[in-house]
């Protein structure tokens, strides 16, 4: 707080007194109140918030966390509000309802407003490229192209964009082959109702599937069994029945009966580790994980879904700051936990910056953990200086009374001695 103008009498009892009569025993939360905060970063525009976010992955690719070839995904997550929220967007959807004194369940017609929170993620960090805020029944598709290309300038030639996932709201015959021109490969999970889905699943049925094979044990003690789990994919090349695949100046002709569609590639999943789909196989359209965890961590532990104020600049700047405290504390232990490693044939395969540095440890368990690790260590300021001691540490060196000692921290001598104090 001192690097931006407060000292910590301030941020222990605020700047002035007013209105200290009227909530005598509320313990005041920093210099400012959270109500003269919000109001202030409100008055941030979307712009301004895109160009802060983008600032910062330039800085952390020149920091080298982004290196070579990656693998990005694309998701959107929604954020729902009340419907008094200023400016919010509604989109209908329906929901399965029972009926009293009727069987089969009804079909109910409901309006969810609010925004959706778009981000492309690198997946091997988690860490965001670039993200955008759009009112809740816009078309994701369309930010695309758009977000890619951002994501890009934002690595500059740190890192290069090699591979995209997206989910079939992306499905969009133009984009796709944008995404292709520009060298970058796509795998996209087809709508059942697509021709060229049901080409692929009809061409996989005779062909021999790649299969793989993997054991894992259920149960515990002696009533523990192995379980094989088998997947089996097929390739499918070049099918043409993708009409919407191409530019605009292509595929104005599709209608005719001479047209020939650009060729695209599938691979169909005929069976996910003894699962098999009812459809003929789930198809993946390829030019060679996702709702992501980040919209998880985001509104559990970061609060992505609490709004400063119910309006859409609020929506906007919180949303943009979560994503951006996110992204810059992941990196923090990403960092962290690559310079603590000891040099082992584990982090040798290891060529750049990956989650599984962190082991699994989501933000929750990161905070419990660091809480744990200094609930019993104290800081103190003395003008420009400050320190970090351990409690009974700090009660031997001001030579208050104790009664039982850490182990940890040896005896009272050992205490002062560590310090250069003389018993």
């Amino acid at each position: 707080m001192e690097m931006v103008g407060f000292n910590a009498h301030q941020c222990e009892n605020g700047l002035t007194a007013r209105g200290d009569a009227m909530r005598p025993k509320k313990k005041k939360q920093g210099p400012i109140t959270a109500q003269c905060l919000a109001e202030n970063i409100c008055k941030l525009t979307q712009e301004e918030m895109e160009r802060l976010f983008n600032q910062r992955r330039s800085f952390l690719a020149r920091q080298g966390l982004f290196r070579g070839k990656l693998l990005v995904a694309l998701d959107g997550s929604k954020l729902p509000t009340p419907k008094s929220y200023e400016g919010c967007g509604k989109v209908k959807q329906t929901r399965k309802v029972k009926v009293k004194g009727q069987k089969e369940e009804a079909t109910e017609e409901y309006y969810v407003y609010g925004w959706k929170l778009l981000v492309l993620i690198e997946v091997q960090t988690r860490l965001p490229l670039a993200i955008t805020v759009v009112h809740i029944q816009d078309y994701e598709g369309k930010w695309l192209v758009p977000l890619l290309k951002q994501a890009q300038q934002n690595l500059g030639s740190a890192a290069q964009i090699e591979k995209i996932v997206i989910d079939r709201g992306y499905v969009d015959g133009a984009d796709l082959w944008s995404v292709h021109t520009q060298g970058i490969i796509f795998v996209i999970c087809g709508k059942s109702n697509m021709s060229v889905t049901q080409d692929a699943q009809g061409l996989a049925k005779g062909e021999r599937a790649v299969v793989r094979e993997r054991v894992v044990r259920r149960g515990h003690g002696k009533t523990a069994t192995d379980q094989r789990l088998r997947t089996e994919l097929v390739g499918v090349e070049a099918l043409t029945s993708y009409d919407q695949y191409g530019d605009a100046q292509y595929t104005h002709n599709a209608s005719r009966s001479e047209y020939v569609g650009q060729p695209i590639n599938a691979v169909v999943v005929r069976k996910w580790e003894n699962r098999e789909p009812k459809t003929g196989g789930t198809v993946y359209l390829t030019s060679s994980v996702i709702e992501n965890g980040i919209f998880k961590e985001g509104k559990h532990p970061w609060h992505l879904l609490n709004f400063p104020k119910r309006n859409e600049a609020a929506v906007v700047v919180h949303g943009s700051l979560t994503l951006l405290v996110m992204g810059l504390t992941t990196a923090f232990r990403l960092w962290q936990a690559q310079s603590a490693a000891a040099p082992s044939a584990r982090t040798k395969a290891v060529a750049s910056l990956s989650s599984a540095l962190l082991g699994g440890e989501g933000t929750a368990r990161w905070r419990k953990r660091l809480q744990e690790e200094n609930r019993d260590k104290i800081i103190v300021f003395i003008g420009e200086h400050y320190g970090i001691f351990f409690l009974a540490e700090f009660a031997v060196l001001t030579h208050s009374p104790i009664r039982i000692l850490p182990s940890p921290l040896g005896t009272p001598q050992a205490v002062l001695h560590r310090f250069g104090i003389s018993p």
